[in-house]
């Protein structure tokens, strides 16, 4: 069965990713943090063995992510006014390539599985759409077998409960709908801290790239805590 994944993602440029972590990092640690997201994403994709598509903003931007994905995926400008209308060119551009379904992934979820995507696409042999839960009442994923804008349309992304509007969207579109895992992104400082307490903890592996990064600077920060307060 030919399925593929879409790797959505702006590219790492230095003040123009993780502008939230601004302030807490540097603009070229934010873009630093924003290369070992997708280098760890990448690597979860290659497991299941489909193809990879990469969406991108800026334009003429490209060498930066072939540097850090590499030359075989397939890389694509994203186009549309707004990111509903992105996400739907994305997915609709996929799917007229014949593959029989294909799911969409942003790259603020370092820590995504296997079993995340595997499972996705075991929900789409039964169900019109799938979405990946954030804890933050987004979500990091959506997937069809047939393109549909009604699951974008009259969203209003980065606020209120995006997750539930857009299951309101598809059934009201007479849509089926399920939900692979749940995950945490990562946006703030609070999610640094978060995830540096899982990985300091044993419960996040801390040889990806992502984790190493992370536990070097939450390090630095409370060595520097500690020299202001001597």
């Amino acid at each position: 069965m030919r399925e593929a994944i879409i790797i959505f993602t702006r590219v790492p440029i230095p003040g123009r990713t993780k502008t939230r972590l601004q302030g807490f990092l540097t603009k070229d640690q934010c873009a630093q943090i924003h290369k070992n997201f997708l280098k760890d994403i990448k690597k979860t994709c290659e497991k299941l063995n489909k193809d990879i598509f990469v969406f991108y903003t800026p334009e003429d931007k490209d060498n930066i992510l072939k540097d850090i994905l590499g030359e075989k995926c397939n890389y694509k400008i994203q186009q549309g006014n707004d990111l509903g209308e992105k996400m739907y060119n994305a997915i609709d551009y996929v799917l007229s390539k014949k593959y029989k379904s294909c799911i969409l992934i942003g790259t603020d979820i370092p820590y995504l599985k296997k079993e995340d995507l595997s499972k996705a696409f075991k929900i789409l042999r039964k169900k019109d759409v799938v979405l990946g839960p954030t804890e933050d009442k987004g979500y990091y994923l959506v997937g069809m077998k047939k393109s549909n804008k009604a699951v974008f349309e009259n969203i209003e992304y980065g606020h209120g409960n995006v997750l539930d509007n857009t299951i309101s969207s598809i059934k009201n579109a007479n849509l089926t709908c399920d939900l692979t895992n749940k995950n945490v992104d990562i946006d703030d400082k609070d999610d640094l801290l978060y995830f540096y307490n899982e990985i300091t903890k044993g419960r996040i592996s801390e040889n990806t790239n992502t984790s190493k990064f992370i536990v070097n600077v939450i390090e630095e920060y409370k060595k520097e805590c500690l020299r202001l307060t001597v």
